[in-house]
Formats: C-alpha cells, structure tokens, sequence
C-alpha cells in the first residue's frame, strides 16, 4: 500500500499537466477494485491460495479514492484548507471503521446463523460490493455537477 500511495504521489503531478482530472481517474480506476473484490469473492472457494494476493491487488485499486483527497485541498483557500481536510480525514476515519465494523458484524451474524465462515466472509463481501457499486452509479450521476471552474 505504501509503495501503491507512493506511486501516485508520482504520478499526480504528470498526470494533471496532461489534463487528467482526479474525478476522471476515479471513474475509470474504480471499477477495476470492483472487479477485483468481485473475483475474490467467486474465488476464495475454488482458490483459496490467492486469497490474500487478490485482496491486496483489490486493496491497491481502492486507492484511486485517495485521489480526492488532494482535490479537497485545492477546493478551498488556502486559510481554510487545512479545516477541510482535517474534516475530510475524520469523515473517512469514521467511515472506514465504521464500514470495518459492520462487516465483522454481518460475518459474526453469519456465523451465528449457521453460516460457514467462508460463505460469512462472501456474503460480508458482496453486501460491500452492493454498497461499492451503489455509490459509484451516484458517482457517475453527480460527476458532471461537481466540476470546479
């Protein structure tokens, strides 16, 4: 992952002087981490080996998001930057635990209900893909309203 952030953070400035928006490469870069969570979800039962490697892979792709990040930044003024992003960084601390935490709690409600844990972990993983996806259909519906000057 480090080397994943580090790899944008060369990568950014060439692509903005080639014209390349942070919204343009999310919608394009999302949909690959989708597909990825989706394989892993199909193969964990008939490749468990790959497992880990798929969900790294997937976790690498999710990091197109970390692009807004910036953007957030620039949307401001300098003098209120640093309260946006401070802003910014606490919705997505509390959004990722929380979302971490539901999981864990649809795989132990799973397991609970009879479920294997493997089959736990799936269902745990395609809600998150529902939810992935929902929001990206709500990405692309709104792209065109947030565009800056």
């Amino acid at each position: 992952m480090l080397c994943t952030f580090w790899s944008w953070g060369l990568v950014s400035p060439w692509l903005a002087k080639r014209g390349i928006r942070t919204t343009r490469l999310m919608l394009w870069g999302l949909p690959v981490s989708y597909v990825l969570l989706a394989v892993t979800i199909v193969a964990s039962d008939r490749f468990p080996a790959w497992t880990g490697v798929l969900l790294a892979l997937y976790c690498m792709a999710c990091t197109f998001v970390t692009l807004s990040q910036p953007a957030v930044g620039m949307a401001f003024a300098p003098e209120l930057a640093g309260r946006a992003l401070s802003a910014y960084n606490l919705v997505i601390f509390v959004g990722v635990f929380v979302i971490q935490w539901g999981i864990g709690l649809m795989i132990d409600g799973l397991i609970s209900l009879g479920a294997l844990r493997t089959q736990a972990f799936q269902l745990a993983f395609t809600a998150l893909l529902l939810c992935c996806i929902a929001s990206y259909v709500h990405l692309l519906r709104t792209a065109r309203h947030n565009r800056g000057p």
